[in-house]
């Protein structure tokens, strides 16, 4: 089950959470070029997302049964710094000077605000029901996607005191913002579509539909693209939708089964994307662009047989 990928700032290494291994085995690093292991690291309890500091040293991971977001120093493979969170931490966002990191508590309908050079909670945050996705802007502003509770918590001022609610698709699960900070963009995960606010009036300007019930969502540097995970077993796909046209391609990923954690290269034309059910991690990317297609099919075919086999 692995649940979510993070690439590193110089863009060549990958680090998934394995939400379904417990004690051990949690967070496996892999070559981003190649997707050839590195090296397998153990943790107490069971990770689901995780998100790196800025110089790439550390290892922000939520730790869904321990309820705490852990400090992973990835030279020393080890926890170096552990915080209490609500219940069941889940997805994390960090500003962009690595010094506030906030966790959204599954369970505890609350976002914990981190203060990253003391491992202290600073702040609770009160949401809707099971907050999921969330983002940051330059300006300090903080969204957070109420899952079960079809809305958005908009957080802004100081202290982040001022909190507006702001209606959403159905199951609103993944956020990102184009770099301009303009638009952003919601994973309805019930609707199967790609949601685009302006962030001025957060409106929904754009409704673009993707692949079967999209988890994650990332936008390319440029802003051009915008990529979606597909966790349906409809489709099993990746989706792309062009902003220049606000088309959408769904391009299904052979042996994937359920995808979830999503993180776009630093070309903006290749994604990295997990498969749920399968345990695999699967580089996407336009045709043309590099790697070898049929070397790559003829190692998935070989290993979805021996699971049938199995």
């Amino acid at each position: 089950m692995p649940k979510g990928v993070s690439l590193s700032p110089d863009g060549k290494t990958v680090y998934v959470t394995n939400f379904g291994q417990h004690n051990g085995r949690n967070v496996t690093v892999l070559d981003a070029a190649t997707l050839e292991p590195k090296d397998t690291i153990d943790l107490q309890g069971n990770v689901v997302e995780s998100v790196l500091s800025p110089d790439g040293r550390i290892l922000f991971v939520s730790n869904f049964l321990r309820n705490t977001v852990q400090y992973l120093d990835l030279e020393k493979k080890k926890v170096t710094r552990e915080v209490a969170t609500g219940a069941h931490p889940k997805v994390l966002a960090l500003t962009r000077d690595g010094k506030t990191l906030f966790a959204a508590n599954w369970s505890g309908n609350t976002v914990s605000q981190i203060d990253v050079a003391t491992a202290a909670v600073v702040r609770t945050l009160p949401v809707g029901a099971q907050p999921r996705g969330m983002v940051g802007t330059r300006t300090g502003k903080l969204y957070v996607a109420n899952f079960n509770g079809a809305s958005i918590d908009v957080f802004s001022g100081a202290d982040l005191a001022t909190r507006e609610r702001v209606p959403a698709c159905a199951i609103p699960r993944h956020l990102a913002l184009s770099p301009d900070e303009k638009l952003l963009y919601v994973s309805c995960y019930h609707d199967s579509m790609l949601h685009a606010l302006d962030t001025e009036t957060h409106k929904v300007v754009r409704q673009v539909h993707v692949g079967s019930s999209p988890k994650s969502v990332d936008v390319s540097p440029d802003g051009r693209f915008v990529f979606t995970a597909d966790y349906g077993k409809e489709t099993n796909s990746v989706s792309v939708v062009d902003t220049t046209d606000w088309t959408a391609r769904v391009f299904v990923v052979p042996g994937m089964d359920r995808g979830s954690g999503l993180v776009v290269a630093p070309d903006g034309v290749h994604a990295y994307v997990t498969g749920w059910y399968d345990n695999h991690v699967y580089l996407v990317g336009f045709e043309g662009t590099g790697g070898h297609p049929k070397e790559a099919r003829a190692k998935i075919d070989r290993w979805i047989e021996r699971r049938h086999h199995e």
